[in-house]
């Protein structure tokens, strides 16, 4: 009997899991963090928050998703107060004319495995460039909490902030920015 139970339920998750669906993305579990080489001495590393945003996926073919998400470029978080007013002046993020970035995806790529690229588009400071995404499908399954359809997905990128206006101190502050990314999402 605890056979044929296991085997039903991973028979539901399979078919719920393989459903295109929208996924919305758990703000608790999805982190972005970005890096910039401080004057060579580290990489002084920030984490933002994501304000919202709907991610379209279907597990079987992942090459049809779609992604489009709002961050909050105000949510960063370098853990001191006076770097983050630092950085929320014009010659940075300009908070008061641009709290918000946004990432939409153009085009998904199916590789190796569980490996996808994401090429899109960022929006930082009112410029929007192309940026592509090297992610990885961690897992398509019911989650155990809710049991509902659940996704989660690791990602990195890497861009130039000076091709958004963001040019101060470059070279001492690196000009690349590389990107950390951990997704959770859940289906609507």
């Amino acid at each position: 009997m605890r056979t044929l139970l296991a085997l039903a339920t991973l028979a539901f998750a399979s078919t719920v899991a393989a459903t295109p669906a929208e996924y919305r993305f758990d703000k608790v579990h999805s982190q972005i963090h970005a890096s910039v080489k401080h004057l060579g001495f580290s990489s002084s590393t920030a984490r933002f928050h994501i304000k919202d945003g709907v991610l379209t996926l279907d597990p079987a073919d992942p090459s049809s998703g779609k992604v489009d998400v709002t961050i909050d470029a105000t949510s960063i978080d370098l853990g001191d107060a006076t770097w983050k007013d630092h950085l929320s002046g014009e010659k940075w993020f300009g908070f008061a004319q641009f709290p918000e970035m946004r990432f939409v995806s153009t085009k998904v790529e199916q590789g190796a495995g569980n490996a996808l690229t994401v090429h899109g588009e960022l929006t930082l400071k009112g410029v929007t460039k192309p940026v592509t995404l090297n992610a990885t499908l961690n897992q398509a399954a019911e989650h155990p909490f809710s049991k509902k359809p659940a996704v989660g997905f690791s990602a990195t990128t890497t861009f130039k902030r000076s091709d958004f206006g963001m040019a101060e101190y470059v070279p001492a502050v690196g000009d690349e920015v590389t990107v950390r990314i951990e997704i959770e999402a859940s289906a609507s």
